[in-house]
């Protein structure tokens, strides 16, 4: 995350970038004394980071190259998070990470978040495909035009 923001954060060489955490555990990024919202996810192997200086931010992170069967949860929850969904595996996976995201830079809890449709949310997500990962960034909606970017890091996090 330090590297993130070093690199692409409008941050200059001499200012402080440290990340620390909440009393939930949830990741808490300051920049020269200032709050920043920033949220962090990771699956085999695979590390994102995300940070916005105006908006709460959430990020997840999945696998689409698993075999998991996720039946019994498109069935419990196809009039929650699932809701208008084709019920796919591409289609799961979009509502999941979105869910995820969203829960993340709310701050509500995952399980009340997957009870309830988000119609409204999708509007708000940028996905990514970083095979064979599927990334879900969930910025929460502001006046401003705030487009979200993906940026990697090499092995040497240059």
């Amino acid at each position: 995350m330090v590297q993130l923001v070093q690199k692409y954060g409008a941050t200059e060489a001499s200012q402080q970038v440290v990340v620390d955490k909440t009393d939930s555990g949830a990741p808490l990024l300051t920049v020269d004394g200032r709050s920043v919202y920033c949220s962090i996810t990771h699956k085999s192997g695979c590390i994102a980071a995300a940070y916005s200086s105006t908006n709460k931010i959430g990020i997840d992170l999945e696998d689409l190259s698993t075999n998991k069967d996720y039946q019994r949860i498109r069935d419990h929850y196809k009039d929650g998070f699932l809701a208008g969904s084709a019920l796919t595996k591409k289609d799961f996976f979009h509502h999941w990470t979105l869910a995820e995201a969203f829960a993340k830079a709310s701050g509500a809890s995952l399980l009340n978040v997957l009870e309830s449709p988000l119609h409204h949310q999708k509007k708000s997500a940028t996905y990514f495909q970083i095979h064979p990962f599927l990334l879900c960034a969930y910025q929460e909606p502001s006046v401003e035009n705030n487009e979200i970017a993906l940026h990697q890091l090499d092995s040497d996090n240059q």
